[in-house]
């Protein structure tokens, strides 16, 4: 299967019609489109340590959540963040590709994923069309907090929270940054929001309306997905896919 074959194959079943109309998912680097895909590198993010991996594996192609370029670049140098990426990219042969915002809103997406999968709630459904909020059996905030830490495998004591209330039942979900979508979980229900980040000011409006808040970060809410993006790139080619997950190097 040559690189474009396979994007093509992707675009099939994460339709860039979904992707939201500010997003620039999709291909990000194509050195060569009818190049046969050797291996394939999936990661939350086209980093140079993810780049170095790929090389090292020998993969041509990078699927990733996030864009490598997501905003119109005036220039590609080395002396710029993605810059610097994008030439290491061409010049080892390796294609990009992203699915973002049409990964959140798909259905068994990211948000999904972290809802039902990695959160567990129960009875899950779309409040906005990348945002899920569900039920959890009734219990302390502290509780839920420290189960949220866990499965992200986060250290709780990192993690920006707000107690609103006393109580948690019914939780909204936004995966990465959540911090427009807080009126929106209120209105759907919620008590509680789980989100990966949002700025000072959204704390207070949380806490002044009653809204519980957890913030996983936004690499943790994230990189779940990574898994399920491999599994769906091993539907089409037979090669070896891996997987990177250690931002860790990064602080992130």
């Amino acid at each position: 299967m040559t690189v474009e074959q396979l994007i093509n194959a992707l675009d099939g079943m994460i339709p860039k019609t979904l992707s939201e109309p500010w997003d620039n998912d999709g291909i990000d680097v194509l050195p060569q489109k009818d190049m046969e895909v050797a291996r394939v590198l999936c990661a939350l993010d086209c980093t140079s340590v993810a780049i170095d991996i790929a090389k090292k594996n020998g993969c041509n192609v990078i699927v990733t959540h996030h864009p490598l370029v997501f905003k119109p670049m005036g220039e590609v140098s080395y002396t710029d963040s993605v810059g610097k990426r994008v030439i290491e990219c061409i010049k080892s042969g390796i294609a990009v590709v992203s699915f973002h915002t049409r990964l959140d809103i798909i259905e068994g997406g990211v948000n999904d994923f972290l809802a039902s999968v990695v959160l567990g709630l129960k009875n899950v459904e779309s409040f906005i069309p990348y945002g899920r909020i569900g039920d959890v059996d009734k219990q302390s905030f502290s509780e839920f907090a420290e189960k949220v830490a866990k499965l992200l495998k986060l250290d709780i004591n990192s993690m920006p929270m707000v107690k609103a209330s006393d109580t948690v039942s019914r939780v909204a979900v936004v995966s990465g940054s959540g911090k427009d979508e807080i009126g929106e979980a209120l209105k759907a229900g919620a008590d509680t929001f789980v989100t990966g980040e949002v700025m000072h000011n959204h704390m207070i409006d949380c806490k002044e309306l009653g809204l519980n808040l957890i913030c996983g970060t936004h690499y943790a809410t994230e990189r779940i997905i990574v898994p399920a993006l491999a599994e769906t790139v091993s539907k089409f080619v037979p090669c070896d896919i891996y997987q990177f997950t250690r931002e860790e190097e990064y602080g992130i």
